[in-house]
């Protein structure tokens, strides 16, 4: 079966439940940005090194760990990170069973396809200190974009499911929140997304809420923080 679960933030508590304990070799996770478990600079080598017994405390885990990018992520260390294939599309390695699905990318995992579309902008960015706590990297370029058109256009903008960090600006409305300017282009990037692709289902992070969000019958959102939604045999 397919997880998915919302912000770890680097919190090694999140990966030693009894729910998690549960999981097999036959399961994947997906944590919807945020992952924080590769956040340290290499300057700090106390983080550095706390980071790594936390990865390779995963890495031990007989399921398969994947993970968009949220902003509150180091991007120097993420990139640094191979490429290779997997899932039908290309990631970063992190650990033999730890992935990093980057932007704008379809993949099939379990028979299912997911579209993934990582980045936010941190309203926080004003006490935090760029190439320690803070990359300029957390919102998208053109080419991520570009690429993210390009491949829904090319399976003609359907996809089993879709998993983002942040959310389109409708969403962030029923949530209760105003979209911010600082990430209009990218809110309004998802927006498009909404209205061009069919899908069963959209995931996201970023508000710290745990939510369903039926947009209509046919366009279903959920909110993931501390939750575990499952997708099982094709329902999420």
């Amino acid at each position: 079966m397919i997880y998915i679960t919302g912000d770890t933030h680097g919190d090694i508590l999140r990966f030693r439940t009894e729910e998690i304990d549960r999981l097999t070799a036959d399961d994947v996770l997906i944590v919807c940005g945020d992952f924080g478990m590769l956040f340290y600079p290499k300057s700090d080598r106390t983080g550095q090194n706390a980071d790594k017994m936390k990865l390779d405390e995963l890495a031990q885990k007989p399921f398969d760990l994947l993970f968009i990018d949220g902003n509150h992520e180091n991007f120097d260390e993420i990139y640094s990170y191979p490429e290779t294939e997997k899932y039908g599309n290309t990631v970063h390695k992190i650990r033999d069973n730890i992935f990093h699905l980057e932007r704008g990318r379809i993949y099939n995992i379990q028979q299912q396809t997911f579209f993934t579309f990582g980045g936010a902008y941190s309203m926080d960015k004003y006490r935090r200190q760029e190439g320690y706590s803070w990359w300029c990297e957390e919102l998208p370029c053109d080419e991520e974009y570009k690429r993210g058109a390009a491949a829904l256009k090319e399976v003609g903008f359907k996809v089993d499911y879709i998993i983002t960090h942040t959310a389109p600006q409708q969403i962030i409305r029923q949530l209760g929140y105003t979209p911010v300017s600082k990430d209009a282009e990218l809110t309004g990037y998802l927006e498009w997304i909404m209205y061009e692709t069919d899908f069963k289902k959209w995931f996201f992070g970023h508000f710290h809420e745990d939510r369903d969000m039926p947009l209509s019958e046919k366009c279903n959102f959920r909110a993931l923080f501390c939750d575990m939604a499952v997708i099982n045999d094709g329902e999420g």
